[in-house]
């Protein structure tokens, strides 16, 4: 982590250790995902949203742009691990927030899509400015190539998370 960090580093790197810098990456992700977590929270309060709802739209912005299709309530459900009531009352409230429209899916008469609204984006970027412009500093003291690895990196890491969560889903 920089030395400008809120959160201070536990431990001192020991240069040259190949597994203090793999620890230090775990560490570094554990705590990301940890703070990450603290201002969604904060952030869903300042709204006026659940946790959940915050999620469920995270997941119907992302799944705009979908290769497998538009984002049905069925898919939240399962992605989500939610039951189809509870998936349909998150998507009530975030229809009555303004942030999520139903509309006919566009090849099976039976199910509807979930698209996010003008006023979710607007909402959206106004609840993530604060960390734009904190991580802004950040991601420009790093080289294009320098990113380019920590891309690749929270990619894989995210998809090992992912498969992490099968397991235990297939249990």
């Amino acid at each position: 982590m920089p030395a400008s960090s809120p959160v201070p580093s536990r431990r001192p790197p020991q240069h040259g250790d190949a597994r203090s810098v793999a620890e230090r990456v775990v560490r570094g992700m554990r705590e990301m995902a940890n703070q990450s977590e603290a201002y969604i929270a904060a952030a869903g309060r300042e709204a006026a949203m659940h946790r959940t709802d915050l999620t469920g739209l995270a997941q119907v912005m992302d799944g705009e742009h979908d290769p497998e299709g538009p984002v049905t309530p069925g898919r939240l459900s399962a992605s989500m691990q939610l039951s189809a009531p509870a998936t349909s009352a998150m998507l009530d409230r975030l229809e009555r927030l303004g942030h999520v429209e139903r509309r006919p899916h566009p090849t099976d008469r039976r199910s509807v899509e979930v698209v996010a609204t003008d006023h979710a984006m607007e909402v959206g970027g106004q609840m993530f400015a604060r960390v734009a412009a904190r991580m802004g500093p950040v991601l420009a003291a790093r080289s294009e190539e320098e990113l380019a690895v920590i891309a690749a990196f929270l990619e894989d890491a995210a998809a090992a998370t992912y498969e992490a969560r099968r397991d235990i889903a297939e249990g």
